[in-house]
């Protein structure tokens, strides 16, 4: 088999020390959250060469592949080169039978026993083979597109930010499927039993509390900025429409570009970025206009009055079936008791029970408080880092409900307040590179260019994306379904 395991120990702590500054409270003030769409750890960042130690495809020891046909002893293998390309040809499957389908090699695994045998199940061996079923396609050049990861000249924005902050190479999305379940799990330490991208997140229709609740009850200020034509991430709960902070804190992106301008953004700021045109790196986003969009986010924040007090987290919500040589953690603590049931491509039902982790996705912390290029794998007693560590991280830092998090998949995650140290830093970059393929004349500093997505959205997020037309430009058409 050329499937291949990390040649790097996981166990290894790669940042020193796992105790924060006693004064890291003091040196954060302003959280900013901004959270990309679909692509693995190893799809982006599968080529970065600034550290050896990274876990990634360029620092394996072998080849990491994948078969064309299981059944075969004769099949032909994929391996993964730096050959990613700016637009993806297809939209890989990230449901949540089609991962199982490219960890296990089938739709529905056998999760009997401890952990670790399940763990050793997946084997990340279906990436190819999951893609060919989804496109009807025996082009090995097509399904090749799921192995392949970006060369690092074409991520300037990203592997600088990286070059200069802490970089994750063990940070894993929270549930094996689509983006939404992924992003109340981010917001909220669960999805509420939801495994796909159903019509409940566009209604306010998730019942649980969510950080922004927890937030507006500690009197901690927050907005939901937005640049999309589907719901912003606030608006899954029910409690931000009945309590009428949907109206007054979800806002236009023209206004976080505003706030952070004038030094008035609020103690905790969340971005969603468009989908799934040209910003957000779902495909068909292009790399080169997702970076764009970041590089204005990034260059917004470090040229605030606020930049001295920001911790920005920057990641993607889920791997977007896009191909990691790491198996995600098994038998994690699941936020709640609620199971998920779907039916694979095979005509047969699965049932998911929250309680093992999705795969791995870039993920970035950037402050002027945090160490030079620093590499961060497992956290504090050997935590594990997914996307429910923002509220763990929130909890602590803000004493959210006396510093207890959300939900029990909140309480296992590993926080990064030790990350920040009692040292500011006067050399953090300024200006970002300019994307590949960009020219300064590319680039809009005071508009973003809106194409129509193709999510469903709702006629509040209708409204909004008309009130955003002053802002984006040109003719906007919404695809309703």
């Amino acid at each position: 088999m050329l499937r291949v395991v990390g040649a790097l120990a996981l166990a290894a702590k790669v940042v020193s020390g796992s105790e924060p500054s006693a004064n890291w409270r003091e040196h954060i003030k302003n959280v900013v959250v901004l959270v990309q769409e679909n692509r693995s750890f190893d799809s982006f960042f599968g080529d970065l060469s600034y550290r050896s130690d990274i876990n990634n495809i360029r620092h394996l020891r072998d080849k990491y592949c994948n078969p064309a046909n299981l059944t075969s002893t004769e099949s032909t293998w994929i391996c993964a080169e730096p050959t990613g390309s700016n637009v993806s040809p297809d939209d890989p499957n990230h449901s949540l039978t089609g991962v199982n389908y490219q960890l296990f090699s089938t739709y529905h695994p056998n999760e009997s026993g401890p952990p670790e045998i399940v763990e050793e199940k997946e084997r990340m061996l279906g990436f190819v083979i999951e893609h060919e079923i989804t496109h009807r396609t025996y082009n090995l050049t097509r399904a090749a597109d799921v192995m392949q990861y970006l060369p690092e000249e074409m991520m300037p924005v990203y592997r600088t930010m990286a070059e200069n902050y802490v970089l994750f190479d063990n940070w894993f999305c929270d549930v094996p499927g689509p983006t939404n379940p992924n992003r109340a799990y981010m917001t909220s330490g669960t999805s509420h039993g939801h495994g796909r991208n159903d019509l409940t997140f566009h209604i306010f229709g998730l019942p649980q509390r969510s950080i922004f609740q927890q937030l507006d009850e500690a009197n901690i200020t927050w907005i939901n900025y937005y640049n999309s034509s589907f719901n912003p991430d606030a608006d899954f709960y029910a409690w931000t429409q009945t309590s009428g902070r949907s109206k007054t804190h979800v806002q236009p992106i023209a206004r976080f570009f505003a706030d952070a301008k004038a030094g008035t953004l609020p103690q905790f700021t969340w971005i969603n970025p468009e989908c799934c045109i040209y910003d957000s790196m779902h495909p068909p986003s292009p790399v080169n206009m997702g970076e764009a969009w970041t590089k204005r986010v990034y260059e917004a924040l470090r040229s605030s009055p606020q930049w001295d007090n920001i911790l920005f987290l920057v990641t993607f919500d889920e791997h977007g079936g896009y191909a990691d040589h790491v198996s995600p953690p098994v038998g994690i603590p699941p936020g709640d008791n609620l199971t998920y049931t779907e039916v694979a491509q095979d005509g047969k039902e699965y049932t998911f029970s929250f309680d093992r982790l999705g795969v791995r996705v870039p993920s970035l912390v950037i402050s002027p408080w945090v160490q030079k290029g620093a590499l961060e794998r497992l956290g504090p007693n050997d935590a594990i880092y997914s996307h429910s560590s923002l509220p763990a991280f929130i909890s602590k830092l803000w004493n959210l409900d006396d510093g207890v998090p959300l939900t029990p998949r909140a309480a296992s995650a590993a926080s990064f307040e030790h990350l920040i140290t009692d040292d500011f830093r006067a050399d953090t970059p300024a200006v970002l590179p300019d994307p590949w393929g960009y020219t300064r004349e590319d680039s809009e500093p005071e508009k973003e260019r809106y194409q129509p997505g193709v999510r469903p959205v709702s006629e509040l997020a209708t409204s909004r994306l008309v009130d955003n037309l002053d802002y984006l430009g040109g003719r906007v058409q919404v695809k309703n379904e």
